[in-house]
């Protein structure tokens, strides 16, 4: 969305309402990175804090997960099954209406929920981030770096989502590094991810248009991050940090490839994406395959509108200028989450539930009239 002037200011990180004397339905200062740890290993690490006005809820959730995994053929079946690491650790803390604070300074602003979840929002565009799971299973102290400017989703006008859904905030992909405890085992920690400031009134899932992602890519030389509903909305922002330029608008385009059947969503997912997005300089593309998938939700069971999000191991890109000159892009990371209407097919054969089976000839044979 291009927006008159899209500098973040610190009342932006602050903002708690559509309007700032009333407090908005559903707020949330979340991340998700992908890093790699001195020990060598591949981390998925994700948080937020969500307010839900409705439900009279302060909500934190702190999960990571690590290591990779892939799809693999059932024998005898024309299907493919997921096979990942799947979540490590993941809690939902649910805090009383009135935990959530958030504290305005000259420099800086500093949202808390609990002894949890903590967030500083400092005026040179980094968060800091502290997350204790307080049993000592998990902590975090990281750093989230942006550059330039990020996707936004309303700033000094909302964006509507959809007819009824008014929206503020940005989603912004950036440099991360920091510190992770897993059971008092110190690891430190360097890659990319996305954060998000999202202020919202109302939304329906049932509008999505039956898919959504929503995620980012980045490399040394440009940062991007999307959000597509494949029948609605359709936004992203892009800014190349070696020449200091930001694409607010274009034409985005992402391929859905090597469907795998994920058991924990009861619903489909694809491993490999390709994205394209023509811009007015040229067509920035993007490879990626996925190595772990994570499910997540407010009840840890397969939802109504399955959500998960995908971590990828290979991520290639490249810019292709208007010239015809071609910039081969380095140092490639994503995350990207995904929400159905609803599981598709919703009528699913039994061996997609099972272990893989070999079977005898005999029970392979078709029956012909």
């Amino acid at each position: 969305m291009k927006v008159k002037n899209p500098n973040v200011t610190l009342a932006d990180e602050a903002r708690c309402g559509v309007e700032q004397k009333v407090r908005s339905g559903f707020l949330d200062w979340l991340f998700q990175f992908s890093v790699t740890g001195d020990d060598g290993e591949l981390y998925s690490l994700g948080g937020s804090i969500l307010s839900m006005e409705l439900e009279q809820l302060d909500l934190v959730s702190i999960n990571y997960t690590s290591g990779k995994g892939d799809g693999y053929q059932l024998s005898n079946s024309i299907y493919k099954v997921g096979k990942y690491p799947g979540m490590k650790l993941s809690r939902m803390i649910r805090n009383p209406k009135g935990t959530l604070k958030i504290e305005e300074m000259e420099d800086k602003v500093i949202v808390t929920c609990g002894k949890e979840y903590q967030v500083e929002c400092l005026s040179d565009h980094s968060w800091h981030f502290m997350i204790d799971t307080q049993d000592g299973e998990y902590k975090a102290d990281l750093y989230h770096k942006a550059y330039g400017y990020p996707l936004w989703y309303g700033k000094e006008e909302p964006s509507y989502l959809t007819q009824h859904s008014i929206t503020y905030g940005y989603n912004w992909s950036g440099d991360v590094e920091g510190t992770i405890w897993i059971k008092g085992r110190e690891i430190k920690v360097k890659g990319r991810g996305i954060r998000e400031r999202y202020v919202a009134v109302d939304s329906s899932a049932a509008e999505l248009g039956g898919w959504e992602d929503w995620g980012w890519f980045a490399f040394d030389e440009i940062h991007s991050s999307m959000y597509d509903m494949c029948l609605g909305m359709k936004d992203f922002a892009v800014y190349d940090l070696e020449n200091e330029k930001y694409y607010p608008e274009g034409n985005l385009m992402i391929n859905h490839e090597d469907w795998v059947f994920l058991r924990e969503l009861g619903g489909y997912i694809p491993t490999t994406y390709h994205v394209r997005i023509e811009l007015d300089d040229g067509v920035y593309e993007i490879d990626a395959h996925v190595c772990n998938v994570t499910t997540w939700g407010a009840t840890h069971k397969v939802p109504d509108n399955p959500v998960a999000t995908l971590t990828y191991d290979e991520v290639n890109g490249k810019f292709t200028t208007n010239d015809g000159s071609v910039r081969i892009l380095q140092g490639g990371r994503g995350t990207m989450s995904v929400r159905q209407w609803h599981a598709y097919p919703n009528i699913l054969p039994p061996e997609l539930f099972s272990d893989d089976i070999k079977f005898e000839e005999s029970d392979t044979k078709f029956e012909t009239l």
